[in-house]
């Protein structure tokens, strides 16, 4: 229904929380589905929910009305696998490419573990990711980008999801 009075302060503050997380998810929205699907199985929780309420409370700066996502905190995925460890990206001329350390007494049930890769683009809103790039003990993946979004600011988070599909790791901003 309608308000006869004008939203409080308080109300403002949290539009504009929900409008900065929303603008960030919403390019990534299949992403989050299976990023975050393990983090709310066996509840009644929805994945864009769980994102949602993650990022607002963790990767958003600034004060009202100047509130904007902190892309370094901010998830793509959530769950109970090893993140990758020592992340790195590089630009090539036709995409990017990720590296990570690969431990020489790496557990033996991680090392066929996927990449799951996301580069987003704040001013275009736009994202490019794959879901099962890859294995882990690779040490290395790369992703394709368009040739108009090299040039752009853009933020880059890894994941693994398991081989068996079963479970996904914490993502990892990885600074360009």
């Amino acid at each position: 229904g309608k308000r006869a009075k004008p939203p409080t302060i308080p109300e403002l503050i949290n539009r504009q929380k929900m409008a900065v997380a929303n603008a960030f998810l919403k390019p990534i929205l299949p992403f989050i589905k299976l990023g975050f699907f393990f983090a709310v199985e066996g509840t009644t929780k929805h994945q864009h929910n769980e994102a949602l309420s993650y990022n607002k409370l963790h990767a958003l700066q600034g004060e009202y009305p100047n509130i904007e996502m902190d892309y370094s905190k901010a998830l793509v995925s959530k769950g109970s696998l090893q993140p990758a460890i020592n992340p790195a990206v590089s630009l090539l001329p036709n995409g990017i490419e990720f590296t990570w350390e690969v431990a020489a007494d790496m557990e033996w049930g991680i090392k066929n573990d996927r990449t799951m890769l996301l580069a987003y683009f704040p001013n275009q809103q736009q994202a490019i990711y794959i879901f099962s790039g890859a294995q882990r003990k690779e040490g290395r993946d790369f992703l394709e980008l368009p040739p108009n979004l090299l040039d752009q600011p853009m933020h880059a988070y890894i994941s693994f999801m398991a081989d068996d599909k079963m479970s996904v790791s914490d993502s990892v901003w990885v600074e360009l």
